[in-house]
């Protein structure tokens, strides 16, 4: 059995909540509708504190991976700066909106 990082663990919880939050929203929209509330265009304060808090779960659950990698732009040039481009191999074809 292997033993889950806490990084995944606070990932998960972040998770969890988020989808906690989406059920809690349609349930109040559910009882907004049943209780004749008119304006239910925002969601509860909690909901929106629970999706925030959440959010910041999951970004740092993330951000504990370790040590981040350096980017590096090598340039034959010398110290010019240099246009970054993405390689030959890659197509651009998902910017074409037609």
């Amino acid at each position: 059995m292997s033993s889950l990082s806490s990084k995944s663990i606070i990932t998960t919880i972040g998770v969890i909540l988020i989808l906690h939050s989406a059920y809690s929203c349609l349930h109040y929209r559910s009882l907004a509708i049943v209780a004749d509330i008119p304006d239910t265009s925002s969601p509860p304060l909690d909901v929106v504190i629970e999706v925030i808090l959440a959010f910041g779960l999951c970004l740092l659950g993330q951000l504990m991976c370790g040590t981040f990698h350096q980017v590096k732009v090598s340039s034959k040039e010398g110290k010019r700066r240099v246009e970054i481009v993405a390689p030959a191999y890659r197509s651009r074809d998902f910017d074409l909106f037609t």
